[in-house]
């Protein structure tokens, strides 16, 4: 069946289920694919680019800092003797001279490693570029962005994040030799700037560059001997130490030479497959915030270090170890609540969900902005949620209780507790403020309620954990709104390999999309997330192919995501219940149906939502400010 009536018919489904509200659960073992095909929309995804460093044709080096405060970087990869370069010329100048006065900066950057400085400037002056252009013989920079062929475009945000890769425009849309059109029908690259100035993700992040392969590169810096001093402690301070240091999560420090030597191969393994530093959101869908991703360039970097020797290199190149800030991430918090008495984890037996009411002032309401948890022993607290309570519920149950605290759960059915919530900790995740001009009020009297999810470690741990508010300095003006795809509905035999839970929605109102958090369990294997926008277009929002309980987290768009009314979101998760599953707790496999505890299961996705109106709140009553 041809692509176009395969989508067609996926997207009537869809269409028909999202009208009828009734979420599609269980399907037999090949269900019907009303999913985005994410394969062939997402592709391998681009890696950050970390490392500038290049210098231009005036000798000039340019790096990061200078992308401080700027929307975006362009960077154009072209070469001197590629026809698609000449051709996609004048598009590019277009584009510099109509965003560089709005704040966008533009690179050339040519990759080919035999061209001289004169040439290149040659063509560029004959091409009448309006930018700089950098010579990369080595390619270190266009590796780490995933480039292919010349002509290319690279949209980057100043952390290095790619928001867009991919052609200039659709006029040379196929391979092979062929007359361009004369004018684009699309122009992806236009349409994703203009996305970033309004503050917004653009809708499409990667599209298909023909042109002229890439030539063989020069090994260029990498040609010099790899040593830790150098090349490797700066990677490692980069994007391990934040874990990998005494008191944190990591179970062994990473700062010195005999930390990395020790782990040398360890650290190469784990690094080339993904699995360190542990993020898993595909690149190719959805672009986020804190993204501990390597680039391509230091994952080679530490190859080679293992492969060849472990060299530490001189005392001179080595660069002064990380600092972090003593304490509180945000800064030292308007208000510490801390748990009145440690809670002793007992050494074995099954994980606890525990609950911990912290009263509020009672002499005022509280106006608040940043809410940042603070685990007291990190060896027994697997993550926590943070809630309010304004009914007096929490404090009766407390009262109630005769240890420090009360079960997590609600109800004889291990429900979840229901208070609105505030906030939310795993290992690794960075707070952060609520977007400009929202929070959320706290009533006097109320109380902050921490349920923590604590693991026996064997021998007998005490907690003490506590978090911190920050008060707003401006008055409200918007408030986040949210909603969550979820189920009850599941019931997974014993060997089923891929059972199928697939849940849609509609969007009610004109909403810009902050923030998705994915929740399942042991057996689940895969999470998919997408809106099909009103014209038709599938934007992917978040695609987990790896799916681990352990590693849960929330995912904050680097540029909130419109969703105009009409949209429909569609939620795929799929789940291996069989022995093949090395994360199934269950040996054998036996039958699992929804629960809260970890040897059940869940599937749900949290979303934050901020209404282009005030009119939207109506569609979204429940008030999720900046947390789960």
């Amino acid at each position: 069946m041809p692509r176009w009536r395969r989508v067609l018919r996926a997207s009537l489904v869809a269409s028909v289920l999202a009208a009828l509200a009734v979420p599609v659960i269980g399907w037999l073992r090949e269900p019907p694919r009303i999913e985005p095909p994410f394969e062939r929309i997402v592709g391998e995804g681009a890696g950050p680019v970390k490392e500038l460093g290049l210098k231009d044709l005036q000798g000039r080096t340019h790096t990061a800092a200078d992308w401080a405060g700027r929307p975006a970087v362009v960077l154009f990869v072209l070469a001197p003797d590629c026809p698609g370069s000449r051709q996609a010329a004048p598009e590019m100048a277009r584009l510099a001279r109509d965003f560089a006065p709005r704040g966008i900066v533009f690179f050339g950057v040519c990759p080919a490693p035999r061209e001289t400085a004169e040439a290149v400037a040659a063509r560029a002056s004959e091409w009448a570029l309006p930018f700089p252009i950098l010579l990369d013989p080595a390619q270190q920079v266009i590796r780490q962005a995933g480039v292919r062929v010349t002509p290319e475009a690279v949209v980057l945000l100043p952390d290095g994040q790619v928001l867009y890769r991919g052609r200039v425009d659709d006029r040379s849309a196929s391979e092979g030799p062929r007359r361009p059109a004369p004018r684009p029908r699309r122009s992806d690259l236009e349409a994703a700037l203009v996305a970033i100035l309004a503050e917004e993700m653009p809708v499409v992040t990667q599209t298909r560059a023909f042109g002229t392969p890439l030539p063989a590169s020069t090994r260029g810096d990498l040609d010099e001997t790899i040593t830790f001093n150098k090349h490797v402690a700066p990677i490692l301070y980069r994007n391990c130490a934040r874990c990998h240091r005494p008191g944190e999560v990591g179970p062994f420090p990473l700062l010195t030479y005999r930390d990395a030597l020790k782990r040398a191969d360890f650290i190469r393994e784990v690094t080339a497959a993904g699995q360190m530093p542990p993020w898993k959101a595909h690149p190719g869908a959805g672009v986020f915030l804190d993204a501990p991703r390597l680039s391509a360039w230091e994952k080679d970097i530490l190859a080679r270090w293992a492969e060849t020797g472990c060299e530490q290199g001189d005392p001179a190149d080595l660069p002064p170890p990380p600092r972090f800030a003593d304490g509180w991430a945000l800064g030292q918090p308007d208000l510490v609540l801390t748990m009145p008495e440690p809670y002793v984890v007992p050494a074995t037996g099954w994980d606890t969900y525990r609950a911990f009411a912290l009263p509020l002032p009672t002499d005022r309401d509280l106006t608040i902005t940043g809410v940042e948890f603070r685990p007291g022993n990190r060896r027994v607290v697997h993550h926590s949620r943070v809630h309010v309570d304004e009914t007096g519920d929490a404090r009766r149950r407390e009262r109630a209780d005769p240890i420090p605290g009360f079960s997590g759960f609600y109800g004889d059915r291990l429900v979840e507790l229901p208070y609105p919530g505030l906030g939310a900790w795993t290992p690794g995740l960075t707070p952060r403020f609520a977007p400009e001009g929202t929070g959320r009020v706290l009533r006097r009297g109320s109380e902050v309620v921490l349920n923590i999810h604590y693991h026996p470690t064997g021998k007998s741990e005490a907690d003490q954990s506590s978090v911190g508010l920050y008060f707003a300095r401006k008055p409200l003006t918007r408030k986040m709104a949210g909603y969550t795809l979820c189920t009850t509905k599941i019931d997974i035999p014993p060997g089923e390999k891929r059972y199928t839970v697939i849940l849609a929605s509609r969007v009610k109102a004109d909403v810009h999309l902050h923030t998705v958090v994915p929740h399942a369990h042991h057996l689940c294997r895969e999470f998919r997330l997408a809106a099909t926008l009103p014209d038709g277009t599938c934007q992917p929002l978040l695609w987990i192919h790896d799916w681990n309980l352990d590693w849960q987290d929330q995912y904050r768009f680097a540029k909130p995501v419109r969703l105009p009314e009409g949209t429909l979101l569609t939620l795929a998760a799929y789940f291996d219940n069989s022995e093949d599953n090395p994360r199934n707790p269950n040996k054998p496999p036996r039958r699992v149906r929804y629960g809260v505890t970890s040897d059940e299961e869940m599937c749900a996705c949290h979303l934050e939502l901020l209404p282009d109106d005030p009119s939207g709140y109506a569609a979204y009553p429940n008030k999720s400010p900046f947390g789960l």
